[in-house]
């Protein structure tokens, strides 16, 4: 329980004083925060006059795709900026390059739902239209040789190298916080289960390029910024 007096002089002036328990210290909190790969030069763009660069560093991890702004190092607890470079959802959701492997009509329902990550809906919807009847073209093609094993195979294999479109282009940021690229995308069919994987060698290229790049020049503009900011890779 908390008593308060209050005392008027005759000028008017208050003082007030109060007993009871005072409210218990808020220890500072280390600032952590990960966003974009610019993030550590945006935060040196506004703050670097009010940092003691002595107790900061870079910390550069091109493999991970890192750049970690340390700030009063020394202290326990020491502030980290990291810009980190993460692959932008709508590039994660259509599983590029990573083996996986899903039916023709799981694969139209994805681009049905996605139709905005290409040039114009007309192109994504007939690619819909195409995959959406892939697997009962394919079926009535091998009905006729189901009974002879020894063409089955071939007959397959042949089905599914000529009743699809062999690439596809999709309009999606790769990285988050960075610009639109266009990608060519291949469809890869198993054709022991005619099911769909989606690949790219450009997008993969890419990827590697783009990392070196940006990270390269991130550090150059923090090395201009603050000349005297130590910058190491780990």
């Amino acid at each position: 329980m908390k008593n308060e007096i209050t005392l008027v002089n005759y000028e008017g002036k208050e003082l007030i004083i109060r007993e009871g328990t005072a409210s218990n210290p808020i220890e500072p909190r280390p600032i952590k925060v990960v966003g974009t790969i610019e993030t550590p030069l945006r935060w040196l763009i506004k703050r670097s006059a009010a940092l003691i660069i002595l107790a900061c560093s870079i910390q550069v991890d091109k493999e991970a795709g890192d750049i970690t702004l340390v700030i009063n190092e020394k202290q326990p607890d020491f502030d980290e900026i990291t810009g980190k470079l993460e692959l932008h959802p709508d590039f994660v959701k259509f599983d590029i390059n990573t083996g996986k492997q899903i039916t023709a009509h799981d694969l139209a329902e994805l681009i049905k739902m996605n139709r905005s990550c290409f040039k114009d809906r007309e192109t994504a919807m007939k690619l819909v239209k195409e995959l959406r009847s892939f697997k009962a073209k394919i079926d009535k093609e091998l009905e006729s040789v189901k009974d002879d094993r020894a063409n089955f195979s071939m007959k397959k294999i042949q089905a599914v190298e000529t009743n699809l479109p062999e690439s596809f282009v999709l309009v999606i940021p790769i990285f988050k916080g960075q610009p639109k690229e266009s990608i060519e995308v291949e469809i890869n069919i198993n054709a022991d289960n005619l099911n769909c994987s989606l690949i790219s060698p450009a997008a993969n290229d890419f990827i590697a390029e783009f990392k070196e790049n940006i990270i390269d020049q991130q550090v150059k503009l923090i090395e201009a910024l603050v000349p005297d900011l130590v910058v190491v890779e780990v």
